[in-house]
């Protein structure tokens, strides 16, 4: 990943927005989102090599590869929840973005009961 690509685009975007907000508000919304789709798109390959790297680590310590999935897919949903929350802030919609946070909590919650049912088991058999 080239952090320097990423932050000049992030510029490009922020100047652009800037010129065009006084004359046409709503393209400037629009600017925001693909400069942010852009940046985004940037870290994928840098965001494939982490997964590689942890399911590496994962298959070394014979750890329960259906736990790792589900904490990758909580890591997933909060990545996915801030951007579209930020795109929401963005735009100037607080509060369609507080409803993506808290959809994203929940979720996060559902998604995490069956480490939570495994946890609090290993707990009680572990008491006497």
């Amino acid at each position: 990943m080239d952090i320097l690509k990423i932050c000049i685009i992030a510029i490009i975007g922020v100047i652009a927005i800037l010129i065009v907000k006084p004359q046409m508000a709503n393209m400037s919304v629009m600017i925001a989102i693909v400069t942010g789709v852009i940046m985004f798109m940037l870290i994928m390959p840098t965001l494939e090599e982490v997964l590689n790297s942890i399911l590496d680590i994962v298959s070394m310590l014979d750890i329960g590869i259906e736990h790792i999935g589900v904490i990758l897919k909580i890591i997933g949903i909060s990545y996915i929840c801030e951007f579209s929350s930020q795109i929401c802030i963005d735009a100037g919609e607080g509060a369609i973005a507080s409803k993506i946070e808290l959809a994203g909590k929940v979720l996060i919650m559902f998604i995490s009961i069956p480490i939570i049912t495994r946890l609090l088991s290993l707990i009680t058999s572990l008491m006497p």
